[in-house]
């Protein structure tokens, strides 16, 4: 038996995997972020360009200057002829001005209810007169009919007496017995009354009918002048109608011209604000300056091109920093204040700073990926060329120590999570043998070599640390003597 045990053992370290253990150590991690960055300006500002000038000149991107040098220059002619332009149109609006003024007037006019007032009063003096006209008529006829009835009545009393006295006479003939001429008399007597009777009645009723014919017409006249009277104060009314409909259009007019004059007034200000830009650039001899020591950073125009309201100029100043990229997981181990190492090329030299800023989601690249923030670190000018491209490395134990911290090589990951293995001794037919086993971790914090966890582990445990084959739950493991 004693020989088939020390065959067995023998074949098993052939094929059993030899693995290296550790223990779960208690202390801190070491944090390690190297990367590239660039050299930039503290302070930047946006230079705004003024619309519609043809730029002349422009200095190349990344040109270091001192206060009061030329970044770019405009072209002084097309200068002149925007200027030239620009005071032909405020001319032109001024004229228009004036023109909306002269429109928003409304157009002299005469009120229509003053001439149909005239004429209301004018027909109450002719409904006047009508009246006392037919008052005069009336009266006349009154009158005229009752005279007429006495010379009536008084004519036929003549007649019938005039007939009585020649009546008498053929009585006196017929009794001296002349009854022939006496029988004459009395029919001439009879047929001269008659005929003066007629003639009075004639009279009488051509008198009444021309009486009659002059009341008709003056009521006819007095009727019509009532009905001139109502036209004329229909027409009054309607006049006034008129005239409030034309006020209203009037102020309208106004309103609609008082806008107008607004709007083309605000397009003279602008115009005229223009002008005194144009102006005040043509003073500067169309020149834009440096405000300050700096760097052009960027530029939205290029020489011989037109600005448009885009245009515009990006100075940096204020001195000199570092603007590191930093991934995902770079970025949740950088804090405010770490030293950072910072190699420039060409200089030969490490520079050592602090970071004075961080700020996540840039969206700047590094590397070929997409940073997830950036840290920034004062520098000298003279330190550094503006743009130039430099690496960092940032070194430092985290803060806080960790009460379980085990090698990186000792964490594995499957569809089932994070776990450990650890050699776990256990007795056979054979003897002592160790078999891995699978133990849960979760990792809070790593670095380059170690990973800080919490777990069931104790502190006896044999971490699997390294492993001459690859291994999985369960398996057979021999520990490296």
């Amino acid at each position: 038996m004693a020989v088939c045990t020390a065959v067995s053992r023998a074949a098993a370290s052939m094929v059993v995997p030899k693995v290296t253990t550790g223990k779960v150590q208690e202390g801190k991690l070491s944090i390690l972020i190297q990367g590239k960055g660039t050299v930039e300006t503290r302070e930047e500002s946006l230079l705004s360009l003024q619309t519609g000038l043809r730029v002349e000149k422009i200095l190349q991107t990344g040109t270091v200057v001192k206060k009061g040098d030329v970044l770019l220059q405009y072209d002084q002619n097309y200068l002149q002829e925007r200027i030239e332009e620009k005071q032909a149109e405020i001319k032109k609006l001024e004229l228009a001005v004036e023109q909306a003024k002269l429109t928003g007037q409304p157009q002299a006019r005469v009120e229509a209810a003053e001439s149909a007032q005239r004429d209301v009063q004018l027909s109450e003096d002719n409904y006047a007169k009508a009246w006392e006209d037919y008052n005069a008529a009336a009266e006349a006829y009154e009158t005229g009919a009752a005279g007429q009835q006495q010379n009536l009545d008084q004519e036929l009393q003549a007649a019938e007496e005039e007939k009585e006295r020649v009546l008498q006479q053929a009585q006196e003939l017929e009794a001296a017995g002349e009854a022939e001429e006496a029988e004459k008399l009395r029919q001439q007597a009879e047929e001269n009354a008659e005929q003066r009777k007629a003639q009075a009645q004639s009279a009488y009723d051509s008198a009444i009918q021309e009486l009659e014919l002059q009341k008709s017409q003056a009521e006819e006249s007095l009727q019509a002048q009532d009905s001139a009277r109502a036209q004329a104060y229909n027409a009054y009314e309607s006049a006034k109608e008129q005239d409030a409909a034309a006020a209203e259009n009037d102020k309208k007019t106004a309103e609609a011209g008082s806008y107008t004059t607004q709007s083309a007034q605000v397009d003279l200000e602008l115009a005229k604000k223009e002008l005194e830009k144009l102006q005040k650039v043509q003073s500067e001899n169309g020149e834009v300056k440096a405000p300050e020591d700096g760097v052009l950073k960027s530029s939205t125009i290029a020489a011989g091109g037109v600005t448009d309201d885009t245009a515009s100029l990006m100075f940096g100043w204020g001195g000199y920093r570092v603007k590191g990229n930093l991934t995902a997981e770079d970025l949740s181990k950088a804090e405010t204040g770490d030293e950072v190492k910072i190699m420039v090329p060409g200089q030969g030299k490490t520079l050592k700073k602090n970071i004075g800023e961080i700020s996540g989601n840039t969206n700047q690249q590094g590397e070929g990926q997409t940073a997830a923030g950036v840290f920034y670190a004062e520098m000298e000018e003279k330190e550094a060329v503006y743009g130039s491209e430099i690496s960092y490395e940032i070194s430092r134990q985290t803060d806080s120590s960790y009460k379980q911290v085990i090698p990186l090589s000792a964490v594995r990951k499957d569809s089932d999570g994070t776990f450990c293995l650890v050699a776990e001794e256990e007795k056979t037919v054979l003897g002592n043998e160790y078999r891995a086993k699978r133990v849960a971790v979760t990792v809070v914090e790593k670095d380059s070599t170690s990973a800080a966890i919490t777990s069931s582990l104790g502190q006896e445990d044999k971490i699997i640390t390294g492993s001459s084959k690859d291994i999985a739950p369960e398996d057979k493991v021999r520990l490296e003597e």
